[in-house]
């Protein structure tokens, strides 16, 4: 289930990737995540920062999974899903890296 559910997402990318905006400064740096993070905070399955044991907790069943901001690696999100009776957790890794 939790595989599936990650197959069944659309191909449409969720975040907008600010091209134009480079992180040049600390102020653009900071104006960038706040675009991200108001993209994010409208998606049912985005949680914000919380730690590992924050997210087992909101997790009931198999299949279910949210996306949240990690605690422990700044700028970083975590894929947290129920497989099993087991909480996975998935660190979420731009392949072009940003």
């Amino acid at each position: 289930p939790f595989e599936d559910a990650l197959k069944n997402q659309t191909s449409e990318p969720v975040l907008n990737k600010l091209t134009s905006v480079e992180c040049t400064s600390p102020l653009l740096c900071r104006a960038a995540d706040w675009t991200r993070t108001e993209e994010l905070s409208i998606e049912p399955w985005y949680q914000g920062e919380m730690s590992r044991k924050e997210a087992e907790q909101l997790l009931k069943k198999c299949g279910d999974f949210l996306v949240r901001k990690s605690t422990t690696n700044p700028g970083s999100y975590v894929l947290t899903g129920m497989q099993n009776g087991q909480a996975k957790h998935l660190l979420l890794v731009d392949p072009e890296g940003t």
